[in-house]
């Protein structure tokens, strides 16, 4: 049996795009700007356990827009920092069907290199793995050439 056919691809991105608007419906002055401009991009189960999806790695695109941006006109660390933070409670609510309440207990970003103005990057997340109320994910943000800019470490919990 094959990880895509555990859980339809239909039923991820429905849980994906579920908790987008849940973040979005928050109405976080401060984060909903940025997180509202996330694209979907791709869902790829990594592993299962029985009938179960139990890791996935969930890939959005993002274009940095002024309001995203520095001094120094490059994609500001607090940005980077809200979009890792969305895209991992996303990546959670794609694994953890049904999970709600989704915070982040710890976030850790690393900048590697800078993200210009206009620049599109792509944001991908893996949620490696969820207890009954933890997850455990890593990601990167990578520029349209593929090299690495911002790699991240998450944790989150949740109600089932």
């Amino acid at each position: 049996m094959s990880l895509t056919s555990l859980v339809s691809s239909e039923e991820l991105v429905q849980r994906a795009h579920a908790y987008h608007q849940t973040i979005l419906a928050a109405n976080v002055r401060l984060t909903t700007p940025p997180v509202s401009r996330l694209h979907l991009v791709s869902i790829t189960p990594t592993a299962s356990k029985g009938d179960r999806i139990t890791s996935a790695s969930v890939a959005f695109s993002f274009t940095v827009e002024p309001e995203d941006c520095n001094a120094w006109g490059t994609i500001h660390g607090g940005c980077v920092f809200t979009l890792c933070n969305a895209a991992g409670k996303i990546a959670t609510a794609v694994v953890a069907a049904g999970a709600r309440n989704i915070v982040s207990t710890d976030l850790t970003t690393n900048y590697l290199a800078a993200v210009p103005l206009g620049a599109t990057v792509t944001i991908e997340i893996e949620c490696l793995r969820v207890t009954r109320s933890i997850g455990f994910l890593r990601g990167s943000i990578k520029d349209a050439q593929g090299a690495l800019c911002y790699i991240s470490v998450q944790n989150v919990s949740f109600e089932m």
